[in-house]
């Protein structure tokens, strides 16, 4: 799976070894929303499967078996988990 391939959810739960993380961009896709909506949910800690990180410039991280759960709906709560400033 590379970013320039179109990919459904279904892609997605059927790919066997499934992939640790996903690229913004596929991730998006699949939600059919923008890159920079997903990024900027990922940056305010709007979703649980994944995290976005201001380094040097901004670091994504989403994990596969959590967006393929939350997307399936078994991981319906939603939390801020967002540490709060201190």
């Amino acid at each position: 799976m590379s970013e320039g391939d179109f990919i459904t959810l279904q892609d997605l739960i059927e790919t066997k070894p499934r992939p640790v993380k996903l690229p913004v961009k596929i991730a998006a896709e699949i939600m059919g929303v923008p890159p920079r909506f997903l990024q900027m949910a990922l940056q305010q800690g709007r979703f649980p499967f994944g995290v976005g990180v201001e380094m040097t410039a901004w670091s994504y991280y989403i994990n596969t078996e959590r967006f393929i759960k939350y997307m399936t709906g078994q991981e319906l709560t939603y939390y801020n988990h967002r540490p709060p400033l201190l």
